[in-house]
């Protein structure tokens, strides 16, 4: 090999003295810091947690070891404090104006009466009426069936929500012969004789048994919307002309449906109303001729009369 100079051999012989006397001398004990005596501790508590997962009484042995109760969430503080302490206390007025809302029925009755609908300005009345044989004729103020014969169908209706409860609950498409059903004004009875019908008449409608149910929903709509009373509304001192109500009858070929007002001297209230009924209905529904609709006076039909003249 190739000779070293002397001034490198010195050194590497140092090196090698130096490796092997510190190789060869005996380790002093290293002294660990705070931080790494914890590391060890979580390390060897992790290890203990592992190995005792389902046993709570280590669980919690190991957490007396931390020097810490078991850990419970809490809500990380996002809100600022609001200091009220130098405001004056409020007023009971105040305290139950800001009062949390009352819980079970009460709060649902609150709610309800929030979200009430809203009622119609009328309140009406489903009648029925079961349909005679015999013709107007024998009709006559001593007769008790006739003026008892219709009856009333549930209760006074205020809003949509009754309306529907009471008129789905109407099969009209399962009247027999000479059955009715009327819907009019609470406290106005669906006979020509009441008070507030004998000066009055009403408009009556021939229409096909296969859309009679779709008419008279329609007809119905309009009148409980205030559609039909406005047509015929007056601003008098007295007798106002008023929608009375509705009748569905059934007939041989034929529904008749009818709609009742109160005066029946009131011809431009008449035409109006014709008017708004002809233009509101559907178009399906549309009277094909105008022999299918007439007015009427209740004074003109003969039992009408012959109860009159009875009196």
């Amino acid at each position: 090999p190739k000779a070293e100079p002397k001034g490198t051999r010195h050194v590497l012989g140092l090196l090698r003295s130096s490796v092997i006397s510190h190789i060869a001398a005996p380790r002093a004990p290293l002294t660990k810091s705070t931080s790494d005596i914890n590391n060890d501790l979580a390390v060897a508590n992790r290890k203990r947690i592992f190995a005792a997962q389902a046993d709570v009484k280590n669980l919690h042995t190991i957490a007396f070891n931390f020097q810490t109760s078991p850990p419970t969430p809490t809500m990380a503080g996002r809100f600022p404090v609001l200091s009220t302490s130098s405001l004056p206390p409020a007023s009971a007025s105040e305290q139950s104006a800001t009062a949390s809302p009352a819980r079970g029925t009460a709060m649902l009755n609150s709610i309800f009466k929030s979200v009430r609908v809203p009622e119609f300005r009328f309140r009406w009345l489903f009648w029925a009426e079961k349909g005679q044989q015999s013709g107007p004729k024998d009709r006559t103020p001593q007769s008790e069936d006739y003026a008892s014969r219709p009856k009333p169908l549930g209760e006074q209706i205020i809003s949509i929500k009754e309306f529907y409860q009471h008129f789905n609950n109407i099969p009209v498409e399962s009247l027999k012969l000479r059955d009715s059903i009327h819907l009019f004004h609470m406290g106005i009875k669906p006979v020509w004789e009441d008070p507030r019908n004998e000066r009055g008449g009403a408009w009556y409608f021939k229409v096909s048994k296969d859309v009679a149910p779709q008419f008279w929903h329609e007809l119905c709509l309009l009148a409980v919307g205030d559609v039909l009373q406005g047509a015929v509304e007056t601003k008098r001192a007295s007798f106002n002309d008023d929608i009375c109500g509705l009748s569905y009858s059934v007939r041989w070929n034929a529904v008749q449906i009818a709609v009742w007002n109160r005066d029946a001297d009131n011809e431009a209230g008449r035409d109006k109303l014709l008017k708004a009924i002809l233009e509101k209905i559907s178009p399906e529904l549309q009277p094909k001729k105008e022999e299918s609709y007439w007015y009427k006076a209740h004074n003109e039909h003969k039992g009408f009369i012959a109860q009159e003249t009875a009196a």
